[in-house]
């Protein structure tokens, strides 16, 4: 049950709530340059990536001890998505907002992903026995500050894969044993 306030809550105690991007859809508009200026659409990390932003209400940051701008990842048992903190009195605390449709970028396929592709952690069934589809908003996750260091560390390869500083990752940064 995706609900706060069941069984799940207590291990995952943050709504995801989401909505398609403002500057674009899906993916699609996702490697515009200039709307990654905008600071509502990426956050850069220290490491020059722009990462997706998950936006954090300040009661729930400073439980976590997260900053404006910090690398974080919220997960759950689906796998592990990393964002840039956005924090804002603009999402009610209890609640991690973050745009769908960003493009996937995995660190390790199926289990975390680098782009802020929530697709990735979202329910598995479908909306219902008339249409495929999932729930991109209403699912529950847990969120911490990420250690960029020991990643890097842990997955290398990864992080040297090419992405375009302004546009982000390209195909071949999805390509996995592909050449």
């Amino acid at each position: 049950n995706e609900n706060p306030l069941g069984e799940r809550g207590k291990k995952y105690p943050l709504l995801v709530v989401s909505n398609h991007g403002r500057h674009r859809l899906h993916a699609e508009n996702d490697d515009v340059s200039w709307l990654r200026e905008i600071e509502t659409c990426k956050v850069k990390g220290p490491d020059g990536y722009q990462y997706h932003p998950v936006w954090l209400h300040p009661t729930e940051a400073e439980k976590y001890g997260i900053k404006h701008g910090d690398i974080v990842s919220i997960y759950n048992d689906r796998g592990t998505v990393l964002g840039g903190a956005y924090i804002t009195e603009r999402v009610l605390p209890g609640v991690v907002y973050i745009d769908h449709g960003a493009k996937w970028d995995p660190i390790v396929p199926g289990e975390i992903d680098r782009g802020g592709a929530i697709n990735t952690i979202v329910p598995r069934n479908t909306t219902s026995k008339n249409a495929v589809g999932h729930a991109v908003s209403g699912f529950l996750v847990d969120i911490e500050k990420t250690d960029m260091e020991a990643l890097k560390r842990t997955y290398p390869e990864a992080f040297e894969k090419p992405f375009h500083p302004c546009a982000g990752p390209g195909l071949e940064a999805c390509i996995w044993g592909g050449g």
